[in-house]
């Protein structure tokens, strides 16, 4: 079957959930279809990633559209020493300046942007050399179902879904007007935006079910994504626990901000009055502001690490999420390398663990630090979690197992469906 992809993120490096989400399914499937990915991009950095997701799907179109204002230079001596300055400039900048906190359109993201006219123009040209289905993935393509031909079955990756996600956004922020107006106006229109496509694909039954009341139970299907194909399940588990509790997440994502934040006021002092000697390791992007106002006893940040395993390896990980929607990419890491994780009803959502035997889900700040706290004191617990934590995921999540499930998918839409005589949406709420 011919595959056209329509994404916003280039699924590469494997250095945030979404790239290793897209990557991970592309890779257990690449040999099944002929799949032609199409992405913007808008610098040069991204045009190099580009050519390396090339070489690791070798079976897959990669075209990467350049859609920034001008061709991207080649760095001569001249524009690397610019380059420096500007970096030097706005360093100096954030250190000498308050940290302005992200707030209303910022902290919520907006993705029904319009999308750039040359990535439009290189969707055409695909389509007009023969495909058998269009996949549209992430919120911000939900758009081009309106515009893509309507012979062509159409079929939408959800990867969050968004109304739930700036729900939860705003119960943080509860008097926060323009957060309101935001979330009341992307509910609209993401809801109106999938009835134009003939299914859509969530990876959990919880996000399946959230779309009930919106779209023909006949267009929705279930499918998760697989443990992330840069992660090999852990042969052999660790001896004991190693006094290092985990947290990875990255700055630019807002729900971990709000993460990192939560833990830090009000679970890491729990768990250090109980466990003095405990350190706690922040994996991933921090700028040196936030470093700075986050710092605290026995508090880590290593910024990006290339092997995570060895990261991981011997700690507990802390998913105290409270925004979000879908699977949790991080969990499925930590639990395929054999590490315990404590986390949240957000942060286990959807997935198939159960409290208490494949993990703990703690939804206040004593209850999630006294987990937390008790998983470090019991050795039995700790390895018995991770035990059944790597069973889990290798049972639920393998690629052979998203693989047979998406060609199942793929199978359904490819052949004429029969409507839901009379099904109409509910009122949007």
């Amino acid at each position: 079957m011919r595959i056209l992809i329509a994404t916003p993120c280039l699924p590469w490096p494997l250095n945030c959930g979404g790239n290793a989400a897209q990557f991970s399914t592309l890779k257990c499937l690449e040999l099944d279809h002929d799949f032609t990915l199409v992405c913007p991009v808008y610098d040069e950095t991204a045009i190099a990633e580009a050519r390396q997701l090339q070489t690791q799907l070798p079976k897959v179109k990669v075209r990467a559209i350049y859609c920034g204002h001008t061709p991207p230079p080649t760095p001569g001596l001249s524009i690397r020493i610019a380059k420096k300055v500007v970096k030097l400039g706005r360093r100096f900048l954030s250190d000498s300046q308050p940290e302005v906190q992200a707030g209303g359109e910022e902290a919520l993201k907006y993705p029904f942007n319009p999308l750039p006219a040359k990535l439009i123009l290189a969707l055409r040209d695909e389509l007009s050399k023969g495909v058998d289905l269009c996949q549209a993935e992430f919120a911000e393509m939900l758009p081009l179902g309106a515009w893509l031909p309507r012979e062509i079955p159409k079929l939408f990756i959800h990867h969050q879904i968004h109304f739930v996600y700036a729900r939860r956004f705003l119960e943080t922020h509860p008097n926060d007007s323009y957060l309101s107006y935001l979330k009341a106006v992307m509910e609209t229109q993401e809801l109106a935006y999938l009835q134009n496509f003939d299914g859509v694909v969530t990876f959990s039954d919880q996000d399946r079910q959230a779309l009930l009341a919106y779209v023909a139970p006949d267009k929705l299907f279930t499918s998760p994504f697989p443990i992330p194909a840069d992660v090999a399940i852990a042969r052999d588990l660790p001896s004991a626990f190693d006094g290092r509790f985990l947290i990875v997440a990255s700055e630019e994502h807002a729900p971990n901000r709000d993460a990192l934040e939560w833990l830090l006021e009000g679970i890491w002092p729990e768990i250090l009055r109980q466990f003095p000697q405990a350190k706690l390791v922040v994996v991933g992007k921090w700028s040196e502001a936030a470093q700075a106002r986050f710092a605290g006893e026995g508090v880590v940040f290593t910024g990006f690490v290339t092997d995570l395993s060895a990261t991981l390896r011997a700690g507990i990980m802390l998913v105290p999420l409270r925004i979000g929607s879908g699977i949790r990419v991080k969990i499925l890491v930590a639990m395929a390398l054999g590490v315990p994780v404590v986390t949240t009803s957000v942060g286990s959502e959807g997935m198939l663990l159960r409290d208490g035997q494949e993990i703990l889900v703690r939804d206040t700040e004593s209850d999630f630090a006294t987990a937390a706290v008790q998983l470090s004191r019991n050795p039995e617990l700790w390895r018995r979690l991770a035990a059944s934590g790597k069973a889990a995921v290798f049972k639920h999540y393998s690629s052979e197992g998203v693989r047979q499930r998406r060609n199942e998918i793929y199978a359904n839409l490819a052949r004429p469906a029969e409507r839901v005589v009379g099904w109409q949406p509910s009122v949007l709420r």
